[in-house]
């Protein structure tokens, strides 16, 4: 936080908010993927495992799963969702040449991301 004047800075996960003396600031920040879309996301990394072994389709689903409960949570611990992340990044490799996995994966990643 800054102050320049009257003039107090706050930035939270990219969204900056600007208020002076006694203005109040109403915001609605969209980052873009809602619960439904979560849900679908997760069902389309799961419909598209079918091409791996399956030892590794289940390990992805279980990373799956635990982000999601984790997701699912009021008030999500960032240690947990680091750690998905870190068990989603070998999950890439084996993902390679499944373009649909990849691109779901990625977008999973990302989306853990916006909760940290």
């Amino acid at each position: 936080m800054m102050e320049e004047k009257n003039i107090t800075y706050n930035v939270y996960g990219g969204q900056l908010s600007l208020a002076s003396d006694n203005a109040t600031i109403y915001a609605t920040q969209n980052n873009g993927v809602n619960g439904n879309e979560l849900d679908k996301l997760i069902q389309e990394i799961v419909q598209n495992l079918s091409g791996l072994r399956k030892e590794d389709a289940e390990n992805i689903r279980d990373i799956v799963e635990m982000t999601k409960e984790e997701l699912g949570k009021p008030e999500p611990k960032v240690s947990r969702l680091r750690n998905c992340l870190t068990l989603i990044a070998p999950m890439f490799t084996i993902a390679n040449g499944m373009p649909t996995l990849m691109n779901g994966l990625q977008r999973l990643k990302n989306y853990i991301i916006l909760h940290i």
